[in-house]
């Protein structure tokens, strides 16, 4: 079934210009939003926790944008399949490359962390045509689909991203398959995956928040710099990534400390851009336990989290 959506449907599609199917998104939106109303309270409702400063009417226009976006990022993601790597790199560029020259010139490799923010299936595919310093590891969760999850780890890899299943991270790290690398951590607020005694608890969006600590240990544990990936929108159509430096040895660093300022900056860069974020996701769904709840807000800024970060039972669980 995979197949004949991929051949019949996806694959034509891909061949048409963006700046059609750029058409069918706007009708798609409206459809969504409008019409159907496809999950408009789930949309609604985050709006209303993340930014309680702004006005309904603001916040409704904040989710029609959203739609759009959201419909843009179907259709850029569709014409991802037929896309050349000429069109890829305009679409998808890298502005400052160069700040891992410095790593590269000192034999080390780099854990990049970044949101799920604008279209970030073009940034598998514009990262490594961006970067040539090193090699660019994703990782990534199969799909429930065999034969849609080839498919998708074709595509993403195509222009060279090492791509490692989460299941996978822990032997990578041990016995990296290249010598330099930027390992790049998409890391979530409120992962439905992990036990709440294992996250990174902090104010995000005017909301007590967890968020998956994987990122901070791996980057401890291997004593990595870290950076930070704003991926922006320049134009419909066009992105932009920009790396920024957030630590030169993340092992010289306190518990929590990665995290939070990551956080920090998703926090700005949401403010910023408030339609680049998939709001259709229930983004609090988890709760917050009552051992957070009754220590917050914490003294010392943030909550650090509750595990020794260095110890192997906790790496391989993450």
């Amino acid at each position: 079934m995979s197949k004949l959506l991929y051949y019949l449907i996806l694959k034509p599609l891909s061949w048409l210009p963006l700046w059609l199917t750029h058409r069918f998104s706007t009708g798609l939106s409206w459809v969504l939003y409008t019409l159907i109303g496809y999950r408009k309270k789930v949309v609604l409702h985050n709006l209303d926790l993340a930014y309680p400063e702004k006005s309904d009417v603001e916040k409704k226009q904040i989710a029609r944008k959203f739609y759009l976006y959201f419909c843009d990022m179907i259709f850029e993601s569709i014409r991802l399949f037929s896309m050349s790597d000429r069109e890829i790199g305009r679409r998808c560029r890298v502005t400052n490359p160069e700040i891992l020259d410095k790593y590269a010139e000192r034999g080390d490799s780099v854990l990049a962390i970044g949101g799920h923010t604008t279209n970030f299936e073009m940034a598998t595919v514009g990262l490594p045509l961006g970067i040539k310093s090193h090699r660019v590891m994703g990782v990534f969760s199969p799909l429930g689909s065999p034969g849609m999850d080839k498919i998708i780890f074709e595509n993403r890899s195509r222009t060279g991203l090492i791509l490692i299943s989460r299941r996978e991270v822990n032997p990578y790290f041990k016995n990296p398959p290249y010598p330099l690398t930027v390992d790049v951590f998409v890391s979530d607020q409120s992962p439905s995956n992990a036990n709440h005694t294992k996250l990174h608890w902090t104010t995000f969006m005017s909301q007590i928040s967890g968020f998956s600590a994987g990122a901070e240990r791996y980057a401890v544990r291997y004593s990595r710099p870290v950076v930070f990936v704003y991926m922006r929108r320049v134009k419909r159509g066009y992105y932009e990534a920009t790396l920024k430096p957030m630590f030169d040895d993340a092992s010289k660093t306190q518990p929590g400390e990665i995290m939070e300022r990551y956080a920090r900056i998703l926090d700005e860069e949401l403010h910023r851009d408030p339609t680049a974020w998939l709001w259709t996701h229930r983004r609090w769904k988890r709760g917050v336990p009552d051992e957070v709840r009754k220590i917050w807000p914490p003294k010392a800024g943030f909550l650090p989290p509750q595990y020794d970060r260095n110890t192997e039972e906790q790496m391989a669980t993450q």
